[in-house]
């Protein structure tokens, strides 16, 4: 179940930080860098298993929290609905 950025979202980097603007909502999201980096991986097409290993190397964190974190980043950019299920 890839997930991928709605294509109504469109992104700035800035620094280590990101800038989202969903167009139908007109709202603004700013990402940490940890969340901006979620964020590039989700839109270089990675599963949710291949971002954990990505990050898990990029970041100092245990599995177990870094597992925690991502599941709910995900699901606030699902609630957001900055991200889109795609089967």
């Amino acid at each position: 179940q890839p997930l991928m950025p709605d294509p109504d979202v469109i992104e700035q980097r800035m620094n280590d930080q990101m800038v989202l603007l969903h167009l139908r909502t007109n709202q603004f999201y700013q990402l940490n860098h940890t969340a901006a980096r979620l964020w590039e991986l989700i839109r270089d097409g990675q599963t949710e298993n291949q971002i954990q290993e990505q990050l898990l190397e990029e970041f100092e964190i245990e599995p177990d929290q870094l597992k925690a974190e991502l599941q709910q980043m995900i699901a606030t950019f699902e609630a957001q609905k900055l991200v889109i299920i795609h089967d």
